[in-house]
């Protein structure tokens, strides 16, 4: 999922309003890992900055829906640290996917086809060069650390 599949209310006067109306997603139309949109999505819309802060509670917040859903934590299908690990094996793999190198012809490419100032496109070059930056610095870390086992077994 990334934001073209966010569709948004309309006012009376045709202007695109805050509230979401409905997320549409078929590209990967399967049954999957919810974490998978998760990460996704936060690749694509957010910056490092905003990932970064929405991982530390956009799981637990998660989490907490389900047990409201079910109406006991015992219901819910998975556990804080099944959503936790899944999450990071999906974000390793949406980083090294076209959702993470694919960022900044993205964002380039929105912007080559009109005119627009040189230094507007190279503010976007620079966004985009920093987003892939944060999201590697954060597999990186990931593979280094707690997920070593990962990297010992696939990155030799």
């Amino acid at each position: 999922m990334y934001f073209g599949n966010i569709m948004w209310a309309i006012d009376a006067e045709g202007d695109i309003q805050n509230d979401i109306v409905a997320f549409i997603d078929w590209q990967t139309m399967r049954e999957g890992s919810p974490m998978e949109d998760l990460a996704r999505f936060l690749i694509l819309c957010a910056d490092g900055i905003v990932r970064r802060q929405a991982e530390e509670f956009a799981i637990q917040y998660y989490f907490d829906c389900l047990i409201t859903e079910f109406g006991n934590i015992k219901k819910v299908p998975y556990s804080m640290a099944q959503l936790e690990k899944a999450y990071k094996y999906a974000f390793i793999i949406e980083s090294m996917k076209k959702n993470g190198l694919g960022v900044v012809p993205f964002f380039l490419g929105t912007v080559n086809d009109k005119k627009i100032d040189k230094s507007v496109k190279d503010a976007f070059r620079d966004y985009g060069i920093l987003k892939v930056l944060h999201l590697y610095e954060d597999v990186d870390k990931l593979l280094m650390n707690e997920m070593k086992d990962i990297y010992d077994q696939f990155g030799n």
